[in-house]
């Protein structure tokens, strides 16, 4: 009796080639998939906390902690609602500066720009050739370290009173204008008006801790507090030795002369800046200017020396003292670009 061997059906047949090679080559195709995947992280973003001051074409024109900020808004950008002048809004934007996201910031919230952290790049899961069972590992709880208080960041702002508006002090600087919160826990020295130089001690959030009058020799400006000193043991001072110097009389009594101390430095005179600008408007005695960080107002006095009469649109270049009075204002020459500038 003959043996009849079974034939295999041409669909079984693909199958069991299929299946023959994927077991070749099945494994090294996934490790080499794997090898092949790139770590990709989001781009570096910015946080802008600023109050919205208008909307020119497709930029969002805001005022930040040192003037006015240039947003640039595109159909990506996700707006959660309109905004009018006065908003304080929130922006996440790329490094062009154009906006990922503008939302409504909350009253808590400072102004200032925040750097955000690049997301952590997300590494693929292992692929595991072998089954393997998976045990839970009981780890101890990680110690909690006591909680840390951070210091509240103050700032001197030294600056003209423009006006008082309501519970708000609008003072000028070289940023260009800033607002004052005035609350019941600021201490006054006394009322101010028009004019009047302040040195202001404000928060983050620019309220203010107390208003007193600035001195004459103290220039405009904004800068941190210095922190308060450590505490320290007290260190006896060591005097240093002056050498007596012994002159010859015409008796034998030697005479002791007197050491002679060092004489003070003179007093530099205060320092001026050279101011190129464009010319916004003249109230009275000030020329309103836009420099590159926003709004300047410059002061003219009987001593200023004005070369001829500006309008608008007219770029300038004023040469003036700390306390932003002009000494001079000319015409300036079409290659002088926009800026401040200090001998």
């Amino acid at each position: 009796m003959s043996m009849l061997t079974p034939r295999l059906s041409p669909i079984r047949q693909l199958f069991l080639f299929l299946a023959f090679v994927f077991s070749i080559f099945g494994t090294n195709s996934f490790l080499q998939a794997e090898e092949t995947i790139q770590l990709v992280s989001s781009p570096k973003t910015r946080t802008i906390v600023a109050d919205f001051l208008m909307m020119d074409g497709g930029l969002y024109i805001v005022r930040g902690e040192r003037g006015e900020i240039q947003i640039e808004v595109t159909p990506d950008t996700k707006i959660s609602e309109k905004f009018t002048f006065g908003d304080r809004i929130k922006a996440v934007l790329l490094p062009n500066d154009v906006a990922q996201s503008i939302t409504r910031a909350t009253p808590n919230e400072p102004i200032g720009i925040i750097n955000n952290k690049e997301s952590e790049p997300l590494s693929p899961a292992p692929v595991s050739t072998s089954t393997e069972v998976t045990k839970e590992v009981k780890t101890s709880p990680l110690p909690v370290s006591p909680p840390t208080h951070e210091i509240t960041k103050v700032r001197i702002i030294i600056a003209d009173l423009l006006m008082v508006d309501g519970s708000f002090y609008i003072v000028r600087t070289e940023y260009g204008e800033i607002q004052i919160e005035i609350t019941p826990k600021t201490a006054l020295s006394e009322d101010f008006q028009f004019g009047d130089k302040i040195k202001a001690r404000v928060t983050p959030t620019d309220k203010a801790l107390s208003v007193i009058r600035a001195g004459k020799d103290e220039p405009a400006g904004i800068h941190d507090e210095a922190a308060p000193p450590v505490a320290a043991m007290p260190v006896q001072p060591v005097l240093p030795t002056v050498p007596l110097v012994q002159v010859p009389s015409p008796s034998n009594t030697p005479i002791v002369a007197e050491a002679k101390t060092p004489k003070k430095p003179m007093k530099t005179p205060p320092s001026t800046r050279t101011i190129v600008a464009d010319v916004l408007m003249v109230d009275g005695d000030f020329y309103i200017v836009r420099g590159e960080k926003g709004e300047i107002r410059i002061e003219v006095t009987p001593k200023t020396a004005v070369s001829g009469s500006f309008d608008y649109g007219d770029r300038i270049k004023a040469k003036v003292l700390p306390n932003d009075k002009a000494l001079t204002i000319e015409r300036a020459s079409p290659n002088d670009p926009v800026g401040i500038t200090t001998p």
